[in-house]
């Protein structure tokens, strides 16, 4: 099995690390400040499994909860510091949970975890027994939170790229499990984007793709106007389960395991203190939660599990 590296370094091992490596972005110099006003720790007990949650010791914790709101808006979580609960967006427990209910065992994997977000689902992976966890993450505010997050749980078993999957290098790697959620749709070429990831998967691995479906009777899959479903820009294609499938089988993958659709709700997503923006209440049509703003269907939510067979 082979990976980046046998220990992969933890990118906020310690305040001098830059974990945006050559990116340029007027913001990073003051995300860099921000990080390097995080508290020293000890007496550190962390929680990957049940919930991602820190308890530390202290001497310089007073104004941790005004420096971790300088990182919003926070997309996914939650995590908990001490006594700082941060109320993400998106609950992202319940899609982790929808995922462990298709039984996948992730002890001793090696997992890619693309379009990763700040790390929340990573770190729930190594809870769950993963031994390496290798994130790409484009968004620079993703991994600026990311890397504040790992400061306190301080795990070298998970790294994070600043880059997409096409440009990332990892070419002659291979993973056990690969996750791909809540991208495919955002893909102005889908297919291109699970023959890539097809490439890094083992042999014998699994590929787990979580997506937004619509109705089959929609045929193969929606193209969003201008790009905007449920308020959300670059939406280039909602498909239907049976569009999904026919893309996989085209490629050569089989659908050994998936879940029932779920509909996301404002308990799910919603507008927090952790990121005070429009959310989930503004996607919907004020007079049919059934449709979006736009007049198309509510999001629904899916997981596939998929292996090669060709």
């Amino acid at each position: 099995m082979i990976f980046i590296s046998n220990e992969i370094e933890s990118l906020s091992r310690n305040f001098l690390d830059n974990p945006f490596g050559d990116k340029k972005d007027k913001r990073i110099e003051n995300w860099l400040e921000i990080l390097n006003r995080l508290p020293l720790l000890n007496e550190v007990q962390v929680d990957l499994k049940n919930e991602v949650s820190i308890d530390f010791k202290s001497q310089n914790i007073d104004e941790l909860e005004e420096v971790l709101l300088q990182l919003l808006p926070w997309r996914k979580g939650p995590f908990r510091l001490n006594k700082i609960n941060i109320d993400s967006e998106w609950d992202s427990r319940k899609k982790w949970e929808r995922f462990k209910e298709l039984g996948i065992d992730l002890n001793g994997k090696s997992i890619l975890d693309v379009g990763s977000g700040n790390g929340y689902y990573a770190f729930r992976m190594i809870g769950d027994g993963a031994d390496q966890v290798l994130c790409l993450e484009p968004n620079l505010m993703h991994v600026s939170q990311f890397a504040c997050i790992n400061h306190f749980v301080g795990s070298k078993k998970i790294r994070m790229i600043p880059e997409r999957l096409e440009n990332s290098g990892i070419s002659d790697t291979n993973f056990d499990l690969i996750f791909s959620m809540g991208l495919l749709y955002h893909q102005r070429n889908p297919e291109q984007h699970l023959i890539e990831l097809k490439s890094v998967l083992e042999i014998q691995g699994k590929m787990i793709i979580e997506t937004i479906i619509c109705p089959d009777k929609f045929g193969m899959a929606i193209e969003p106007i201008e790009g905007r479903y449920a308020s959300m820009p670059n939406v280039h294609f909602v498909h239907s389960d049976l569009g999904c499938k026919e893309i996989f089988e085209k490629l050569g993958l089989e659908v050994v395991a998936e879940t029932k659709p779920v509909y996301t709700d404002v308990e799910e997503q919603r507008k927090t203190k952790w990121m005070p923006f429009k959310s989930f209440e503004s996607a919907l049509d004020a007079t049919d939660k059934n449709l979006t703003i736009e007049g198309y269907p509510a999001p629904t939510r899916k997981f596939y599990i998929l292996r090669k067979v060709s």
